[in-house]
Formats: C-alpha cells, structure tokens, sequence
C-alpha cells in the first residue's frame, strides 16, 4: 500500500538553526520549526511567540484609511445616519457586527444591511443603495465586500451618497471612485500585511478610529469576534492574523459575547475546553455561515449584538438546526454532483473539474465545492442553473489560483471574483462548457506536474528517544495552527511493537512503535486501512504531529499520525522475490532454479505444505477471502522475505491439485478452496519435480 501523500520534507537551514538554538536557547526542533517558517528575526520571534497589543501595525499605514476616517467622523459630528453594508458569510457578518457594535458604543446613528443570499447574490447593488438612500443614509461603509462594485459606487454618487469601502478581495484591473477604498490587496498600498480576512480590515478601521476617539481600550474585547470571522474565512494565521487569533483565543473560553458564548454551547464546546481554529473552523463557523446559506444572514449579526441571553439562546439553536438541515442538503447535492462527475467527466485527464446542476441551493454549493476538491484532489468549480444562468463556487488545491484561472475566461463571465483558493462567478447556462475547455486550457499552460498530488510538508526528521513531554510543551507555544501556520509535522522511523484497530467501528489504528527499547504510542484516525500491511517487528517510518496524551493524571507523548510509509526493504524485498518467483515459474522450474531454491533453503516441507494449507483453511472459516501477503507470512511466522518463495511453491503445487485457485496483485492475494476430495502430494508433478 502506497503513501497517500507526497511527503515534503523542508530542507532545513543548519546555520540559522544554531544561531537560534545559540541566542534565544530553543530546543534544536523548536529552532528548526523557527527557521523552516522564516521566523528567525528578534522582531518576527518576538512578534510570533510573544504577541501582545502592541504588536498590531499602525492602521494609518493602510491606503485610505486617513480619508476613510475622517469621512467617519465628520458623519458622528453631523449626527448622519451611516450603513454598514456586509456580506452573507462568517467574515462579512463578523465584520459587520463589530463595526457596528463599535458605533453604537460611540452613539452614532448606525444600521447595517445583509444581501439576501438567494435573491440578491454576492456584493453591492443598485435596489440594496435605492433602499438604503430612502431610509435616510448619508454614508455607506462596506464590509468585506465592495471592492469590484465600479458601477454601484457611481450610481450611489447620483444620489448623494458616500461610500466607504473595506475589503480584502483581490482587486481587479479598475478599483471604484469611492470616497476612500481600502484594501491591503492594492497595488498602491504599502501596509505590512496583504492578507487580513474582511474582518481584520474592518478591525483596523475600529483601531483607527479608537484612535481618533481616543478610546482605543474599548477595542480589544472585539478580538473574540474577529478571531471567528479570520478563522471561518481560511487566510493565513500569520503576522497580524496570528496575533489576532492567539489574543482571542486565550480569552474566548469565557467571551464576554453572550452570542458567540451561546453558540460555542451549542456547538458541543465545554467551558474547560482549550479554543482552536479547528473548533471554530469546523463547529461555530458552519453553525454561524448557515444563517446566509439557507436564511437570513442578520440572524448571525443579532446573536453576536443582542444584549439578551435568552434571545442569543434562541438564535443559537436555530442556527444548528439550520445548519442540520444545510448538512443533509449538502450531502444530496454532493451526491448528485459525484454521479455526474462519474458518468460524464475523465478525472484522471481533467485538472480542473467543473461541474452544474439544475436547481441546486446558492447556499451550499461552496461547501460542496470543498468536498469534491478534497475527493477527487482537483480543483471544482460548482455551479447551480437557475433561469439560464450558471451561478456557482470555486475551491482550489495548493499551488493553483482559482481566482487567475477564472479570470483567464472573464469575456464569458457576467461576474467574478475572489481570491487564490476561493472564488465566485455566474455566467449564462450555455457558456458551462466553454467555461470547462477555457478553465483547463489555463491549468494545462500554468499548472504545475505535481500540483494535483495530495502533499503534506514535513519540518524534519525525529528520533523517538528525542519526544517527550517538555519538547511538546514548548512545541505547543506555536499555537494557534492553522492555514499558513501549520502544525508541525513529523518522521519518526522505528519498529512496530504492537497494531490494532480500535473504535466502535474498528476504523481507527493504533500502534506502539519501537526504537532501542524507547516505546511511544501512534493514532492514526480512519487509517485502519493500512492494517494489513503492517508487519510486527518491522520497520516502519510515520509522518505525524505530537501531542500529549493525559489519562488519569499520567502525561505521555504520543505520535498523531498522518500518512505512513510501510513501503520499507522489507516490502522490497518481497516485491524482489515475488519478481524472481515468476521467473522461474516461466523457466518451468529448470535445473538452475531448482538449484537457486535449494541455495535460499526455501523448499517446503511436507509439514510446511500441510500448515499452509491449513492456514487458508481457517481463513475461509473466517470467511475471509483475501489477505496481504505480508500478514500471510507473519501469520505463517515466517520472518524472512524469501519464504514467499516457499509459500508461492505450495501454492502452485495446490493449484496443480486442484486445491485452490489464487491470484496476487498489489500485494493483495485471493484465493478460492477447492474442497470435497482427497490427493497426495505426491501426484504433482510440482511436487516431484522440486523434492
């Protein structure tokens, strides 16, 4: 059994590696983890292990944040009315919840308005302006959102109104005659950090503002929500988004949000529970993301801005019914796009998949673009037909840019946009299949050989006898991992001690791993399917994370593995024997063979014959039908390689009896008893032949 990944191990910079170990005492693997992220400066250390905040830049370095500002403020002084004009998702509805509880907290005259998902689509329009004008706005501020709306900003100017644009999306070739855009993703703006979610610009704008206001104190107990909106939308937990993060989760456990508390309730969190980016990537972000995808998107600002704990309970439940209903949703278009794919398209000639359906729900069509591109490891483009237009979602892999690859085909396009992995877009229902050609076209010309193979990158190599309790400690220091911030991975290379299966389910593995009588434990979640081709006693290298593993007060270290390589000599050398086996059935067991057989002593004996029959016996008892040839020696007992030689023997000569029939391909053999009458050894010509 083959790796599922290609295992990138980083080559490490030994120089930097020593002055880091030398200057700052870190352990060489804390140095190493250091030097293969880049954070080898005092700054970035300091910044990176030892974030306060103080660490934020100074917002005024952002383009138009001066004008943006004052624009703001000049609406407070007039007592006008400002809009917040957000997005469906968990960054816009993030976004808009702090900005707006900002406001409100400055008494300024504040609303906010969400785009219907479904009815509206993606980003500003006209009628959304119409109506806010009518209900008596001045100033417009948009919120992760705004920065393609060329022809909305000069419709807004016909009718008085400023805007205000916050985003962080990639900029296309023309960027809107707005009072102030800004977006770290300009051309013209010098800010240290391009890569900020739509909230943590909005946060910016706060800062800024705090600082005008001079209450910047009030500002810091938001982090909680921008944490949620920055993790949901996937940017790099680095720089200014790691500070984020690793701030707002060692106070989010008890958040003063009674929102944000209400929906860590209800998404199985305890209290005493340490914060993520995986509880809030994969437990609070699709619970809050399912009031824009099937609903109302404002029920998701209401919960985090209500001062009513009933009402956030309320709200909070809903959303994770919502968000059932969105999973079985998901899971019938899924299934329904994997038909069409199976039936229609060549995957393993296709580099970009692209794939519609009638009717299929706005809301979930990005979640179902994930799945595909993590199944088939490709990156999907999904899109829903509705009144002859093809609206959808696209998802890319490492190392593609969605984003550029649709832009390629822009001619074709009513609207786009997005960035590197994630996209948006529509176009009229008869364009599908050239969007398909134009799309591969591109991946054809910039997509690299080994882009469409699942990788994961390794920081090093690490002896056994090196993993214990104060290493993983000081690892965990690295925290909160995420996109950007990886956790460090690892290869341990050892001996199998001990395998089994575990859970209710038996899908999990479990193993205890050897090195000169230095015993750790492994997990490896839903790889019991390796099981089979796991030798005890045998080498084996692990690519994994480390952890601690707590029970009943003990601490112990312990391996979380995430891909194995069991394709070790032991296997190549039976991949070697098995070669030189069909050689010599091919020469019909010439007298060189048999002489080759006599020299690696691999002749069975009678009793040999008769226990490996027996072996397959009780496999059928146990109605199994196959085995891995590596577990048919160990089950054998038999330690060296080149007794599949004597197994393939027997094998043959079974065969020649009309005992079994068998075949063995990928290290897989199969096999069927012939039962119900009696022969001797002896009347195989085999038989005859080799004793």
């Amino acid at each position: 059994m083959k790796s599922k990944y290609m295992w990138n191990l980083i080559e490490n910079n030994n120089k930097e590696i020593e002055k880091l170990v030398d200057k700052h005492k870190f352990s060489t693997v804390m140095a190493t983890i250091l030097a293969n992220r880049n954070i080898v400066m005092d700054e970035d250390i300091n910044r990176f292990l030892y974030a306060n905040r103080d660490s934020f830049y100074d917002p005024f370095l952002m383009k138009d944040m001066d004008k943006g500002i004052r624009r703001i403020l000049e609406a407070i002084d007039k007592g006008e009315k400002i809009t917040i004009y957000g997005d469906y998702d968990v960054d816009g509805i993030t976004s808009t919840s702090i900005l707006y509880m900002y406001l409100r907290e400055n008494l300024v005259n504040v609303d906010y308005y969400i785009p219907n998902r479904l009815e509206e689509g993606y980003g500003v329009n006209n009628e959304a302006i119409n109506k806010i004008g009518e209900d008596g706005a001045n100033l417009i501020i948009t919120v992760d959102t705004g920065i393609t709306a060329v022809e909305q900003v000069e419709y807004a100017k016909t009718l008085g109104i400023d805007i205000i644009i916050t985003d962080h999306h990639e900029c296309q070739e023309i960027i809107p005659d707005a009072l102030a855009v800004i977006d770290p993703k300009r051309e013209d703006c010098n800010y240290p950090f391009d890569m900020l979610a739509g909230v943590g610009v909005t946060f910016k704008l706060i800062h800024g503002l705090s600082i005008k206001l001079k209450n910047t104190d009030i500002i810091w107990k938001y982090l909680d929500i921008v944490a949620v909106g920055t993790v949901a939308d996937i940017v790099p937990l680095v720089d200014e988004n790691r500070i984020i993060t690793k701030l707002a989760f060692e106070t989010m456990k008890d958040t003063w949000n009674i929102g944000l508390k209400a929906l860590l309730k209800v998404s199985g969190n305890k209290k005493e529970d340490k914060i993520t980016a995986s509880i809030i990537g994969f437990r609070v972000a699709p619970r809050l993301n399912a009031a824009g995808r099937l609903g109302d998107a404002k029920r998701g600002i209401e919960l985090f801005t209500t001062s009513d704990k009933d009402r956030a309970a309320y709200i909070a439940e809903s959303l994770n019914d919502e968000n059932i209903k969105r999973q079985e949703l998901e899971k019938s278009i899924f299934d329904e796009a994997i038909t069409i794919i199976e039936n229609t398209i060549d995957v393993d000639n296709t580099k970009v998949i692209v794939v519609a359906g009638n009717n299929w729900h706005h809301g979930v069509i990005g979640i179902v673009a994930s799945r595909i591109t993590e199944k088939y490891y490709r990156p999907t483009i999904i899109l829903a037909i509705e009144d002859s237009v093809a609206s959808g979602s696209a998802r890319s892999v490492e190392g593609f840019s969605i984003f550029d690859a649709i832009h390629s085909a822009k001619d074709i396009l009513n609207k786009f946009g997005g960035h590197e992995m994630a996209a948006g877009l529509s176009l009229d229902e008869t364009l599908v299949p050239v969007l398909r050609d134009r799309v591969n076209l591109y991946a054809n010309q910039y997509m690299d050989d080994n882009t469409l193979t699942p990788k994961i990158t390794v920081d090093m190599e690490i002896g056994l006898n090196d993993i214990n309790i104060p290493l993983i400690e000081e690892i965990i220091e690295l925290e909160p991992y995420g996109v950007g911030n990886p956790e460090p991975k690892f290869i341990c290379k050892g001996k199998v001690n001990d395998v089994r299966k575990i859970g209710k389910e038996s899908n999990h593995l479990k193993m205890k791993i050897d090195y000169n009588k230095y015993y750790l434990d492994s997990i490896g979640f839903g790889m019991a399917d390796y099981y089979d081709y796991i030798d005890i006693q045998r080498d084996i290298s692990l690519l994994g994370t480390l952890n601690i593993n707590e029970w009943n007060g003990i601490k112990k270290p312990q391996i979380m593995m995430k891909d194995l390589d069991i394709n070790n000599e032991y296997i190549k050398t039976i991949d070697d024997y098995y070669y030189k086996y069909t050689h010599i059935k091919k020469n019909n067991y010439d007298n060189e063979s048999i002489t080759y057989l006599i020299k690696e002593n691999v002749i069975p004996t009678r009793k040999e014959f008769e226990n490996i029959y027996r072996a397959f016996l009780l496999l059928e008892k146990q109605k199994k039908e196959e085995i891995i040839v590596v577990k048919l020696l160990s089950m054998l007992k038999y330690h060296d390689a080149n007794k599949l030689l004597s197994v393939l023997i027997c094998l043959d000569v079974f065969v020649e009896l009309n005992l079994l029939e068998y075949n063995i391909s990928n290290y897989k053999l199969t096999f069927k008893l012939n039962k119900g009458h009696k022969v001797q050894l002896d009347e195989s010509l085999l038989y005859s032949k080799i004793s």
